[in-house]
């Protein structure tokens, strides 16, 4: 059984990933990341800028090697590299897949994709969700500290934070605060 060496592009565009629906072949209609086979001399990487020229006609840069996946298909077994990426230069223009969708995390799932690319859609989704809790966390603890960390000051900041997870971390701050200022009294006693 042969061995298909690919290369895959998960591009992020703010908070959204890019699905091509595969317009050729075995998997066609299916959605996957684009990529391709990489030929003799190339590294993945340059087998990844080439294979998006190619299939999108845009530059990529790549940020950071994401995963390796390995799957075995009935006629074939893939080992497929898998790389986080941005636009560089240009707009996806459909050469090789009939369509393609920016994605958010909540999204991934409305595609039928190609089976090996679903462990790259549940690396999307613990780092898209990691990614996204940092940023929440390092937003609502920089307002904090402007807040100086004052208990009222903190409790008005509660008041009016909408999202659910920012308010209990600030929630967490405030109790922590009264919880300290408590055994501090009681040392006194």
């Amino acid at each position: 059984m042969k061995t298909l060496n690919v290369v895959a592009a998960i591009i992020h565009k703010d908070d959204k990933i890019l699905a091509t629906k595969r317009g050729y072949g075995e998997f066609i209609n299916q959605w996957e990341f684009p990529g391709g086979k990489i030929e003799d001399g190339e590294s993945k990487e340059e087998a990844l800028k080439r294979e998006i020229k190619e299939e999108l006609n845009i530059e990529i840069d790549i940020k950071n090697f994401a995963l390796d996946i390995e799957y075995q298909y009935p006629t074939f077994y893939l080992k497929m590299s898998c790389f986080d990426c941005t636009i560089k230069s240009g707009t996806p223009e459909l050469i090789e897949h009939n369509d393609a969708k920016w994605l958010t995390k909540h999204d991934l799932d409305s595609v039928n994709w190609i089976p090996a690319d679903l462990d790259a859609v549940s690396y999307l989704k613990e780092t898209m969700f990691e990614s996204e809790i940092m940023e929440k966390m390092k937003r609502i603890d920089e307002e904090m500290q402007k807040c100086n960390y004052d208990l009222d000051k903190l409790k008005e900041l509660y008041d009016k934070t909408e999202d659910k997870f920012e308010r209990q971390m600030i929630y967490a701050e405030i109790r922590s605060i009264e919880i300290s200022n408590m055994i501090i009294v009681d040392k006194n006693d």
